[in-house]
This record gives structure tokens, sequence and C-alpha cells, in this order.
């Protein structure tokens, strides 16, 4: 059974930590933040929130790597870890977070987008940066030297600005990439260097331009990985899980940022 427990930001910290519980799911709001993508495309109210769920063998004095994974579509609002994150860490040894998305250009206006784009990134990443640090406070056992991030289509999209516009702080303080299904429009493949990078891609109308975003990627001195698994169309591949597994526990923990 999931457990969800919402806290408040209100006295977080050493009080929380005392409170983590192995195999629990809860969420940390940050009313002081603007409307997420979530909730302007579906009208619901509520502050933003960052969703964080522990693995079933954590405990208090260990030191766990953290997994994010940025959804698609509207990225949601902070709810349960998704079924895919589930699948490939087996609840157990990670720290899963996951982030709403915030759009600089409502993409009802007249030259909004329903895709992240460039600038939604840049608009974005002080709030992440923000979530990230409270994050850090209410689980200090996070290994930081061990932190993995990207999503699946609008996931991979918003994953792909956080690297070329956040001023290479994501890639200075994330130790491996992932993109599932998107993230096209990447530019500074040169700051992947040295990380593992995975590249999945779901449906042979993908995989063409899956392949030349990897060997990019392998031609920038990223260590790459590539997946293809048909799914029948632009999806998570479920079936994937296993090999993204093996990526996650044979490359990605294995690279380190320095601290």
């Amino acid at each position: 059974m999931l457990i969800v427990c919402l806290w408040s930001r209100v006295g977080l910290g050493d009080e929380a930590a005392a409170r983590l519980t192995p195999g629990d799911t809860f969420s940390v709001p940050f009313p002081e933040m603007p409307p997420t993508y979530w909730s302007i495309a579906t009208s619901n109210k509520g502050p933003a929130r960052l969703s964080i769920s522990l693995p079933r063998n954590y405990t208090p004095g260990g030191k766990f790597p953290l997994l994010v994974f940025l959804h698609g579509g509207s990225g949601g609002n902070g709810g349960p870890k998704a079924a895919i994150v589930s699948a490939i860490t087996e609840d157990q040894d990670f720290i899963c977070v996951s982030l709403p998305f915030f759009k600089k250009i409502d993409p009802k206006d007249p030259g909004g987008n329903v895709v992240m784009r460039d600038e939604d990134a840049r608009y974005m990443w002080p709030f992440f940066r923000t979530m990230l640090a409270k994050l850090f406070e209410v689980v200090p056992n996070i290994d930081r030297s061990q932190m993995i991030i990207g999503g699946s289509s609008n996931g991979a999209h918003a994953t792909q600005g956080l690297i070329d516009e956040s001023d290479g702080e994501i890639a200075r303080q994330f130790s491996a990439f992932f993109f599932i299904e998107g993230g096209g429009r990447l530019k500074h493949y040169e700051l992947l260097k040295g990380k593992p990078f995975l590249m999945v891609s779901s449906q042979p109308a993908s995989k063409r331009r899956a392949q030349e975003i990897i060997d990019q990627a392998k031609a920038a001195g990223a260590a790459t990985t590539f997946i293809f698994e048909d799914a029948g169309g632009h999806t998570v591949p479920m079936k994937a899980a296993p090999a993204i597994r093996d990526w996650l526990i044979g490359q990605a923990t294995k690279a380190t940022t320095p601290k």
C-alpha cells in the first residue's frame, strides 16, 4: 500500500528527517511559487509540490543515490512516482523525486506551445534549484555525488532544456542523464562529456532520431547507452524496465560528480 503524507514546509529539516520512514512517499508544498504547468493545463489550484519517495531499504544512517524523473505531458504536480520508476528501481536503493514544470508562456496563449522549450527551462531552473535545496534539507543522506535526472516525452524535453539553459549547473550537479522519447533539441552535448547518458526509443518512427542523439552524445565524450523497445508508439516502454535498471545499476551509479 502506498502511504502518502503531506508535510508543511514549516519546521522541515532535522525534525522532518527524524520522521522519514522506509517506503513512504510524501510531498513538500511551495505556496510562494507560481502556478505549475499542470495547474494551468488542468485548472486545478494548489501549490507547487516536490514529491519524494524513499526506498524500502532506506535507513537514516545510509547514503542513497537520487533519481529525478520528470513526467511527460504537463508534468504533474508532485504526485506519486511513475510506474516506470518503481519498475526500474524495484522500490529499493534510490531516493526518487518528481518535480513539476513551470511554463514561461501559457500554452493556451498566442505563441504558446504545449512542448517544454528552452525559455521554459530558463524560467523553471530557479524554482528547481529552490526545490532541490529543500530536498537536501528534508532528506540529508542523499549521496550528492550520485544524482541522475531524466524524463519521458515532455520530461525529456525539460531535461534537455535544463542541460542547455542552466549555465552548466545541472551538468555540474548531476552525474548521469536519460531521455525517453524526447530531448532532440539538445545543443550543449559537450556538457555530457564523461557522464553516462541513456537514450530510450519506443517506436520505429523515433528510432532514427534517437540514434542521432546518442551518436552526437558519444562524439562529445558521453558514456552512451541506447535502448530500443518497440511499444507501438510514443510512450514509456515498460518492457524496457530491466534494461534501464541494468544501466542505472551498472553505469549511472558508477559515475560520480565531484563533491
